[in-house]
């Protein structure tokens, strides 16, 4: 199955999971989120999860329309490796929060992770072509933007995200090299 479909199904049942821990009370949804005070106190853990979980519907829909968007244009053309690309954008989204907001600040969502594959696309079609593309770039500056105005949005996450993307995109090609083509 192509990986950009996994993380569309992962997704889903993450807001399914998510949905169903808020909405019956259980406070193991709290620590499947990222509360920063939380992580603080150990639960390193949520560093993670958080990708995928939440219970916000808006967030849920816009991930999952944007990963199908992301799979439309790029067709899932990194192979497993936009799994790597979505999870440690995801995670340095993640840590930027931690470090720059509040303590209990609550953060979920996949949007760190959309925005890595989708700048590490872009950035890597540059550096194929050997030239700057004005459009991709353009896209992902009016879709960070456009996200961004959004309220309750976890722009901080976003440009973590976008931050890795650009770096494994940049170090692709010599990882590529030194260690043969995967």
């Amino acid at each position: 199955m192509k990986t950009t479909i996994v993380l569309m199904i992962t997704v889903l049942l993450g807001f399914l999971v998510g949905e169903f821990l808020y909405l019956t009370g259980n406070p193991t949804f709290y620590y499947l989120i990222q509360v920063n005070y939380l992580v603080l106190r150990g639960d390193y853990l949520s560093l993670l999860t958080s990708i995928f979980v939440t219970n916000s519907f808006p967030d849920f829909f816009f991930n999952f329309f944007s990963l199908g968007v992301i799979y439309y244009l790029f067709g899932s053309r990194a192979g497993k490796f936009e799994y790597l690309v979505f999870l440690l954008s995801g995670l340095v989204g993640n840590v930027f929060t931690l470090f720059f907001f509040p303590p209990f600040t609550a953060s979920e969502g996949a949007s760190g992770g959309i925005f890595g594959v989708f700048a590490f696309y872009v950035i890597e079609d540059m550096v194929e072509m050997h030239r700057v593309d004005y459009n991709g770039l353009g896209i992902l500056v009016f879709v960070f933007i456009l996200s961004d105005v959004i309220p309750h949005v976890n722009f901080v996450a976003h440009l973590g995200g976008i931050f890795t993307g650009v770096l494994l995109a940049l170090a692709t090609p010599h990882l590529l090299k030194r260690g043969g083509k995967a």
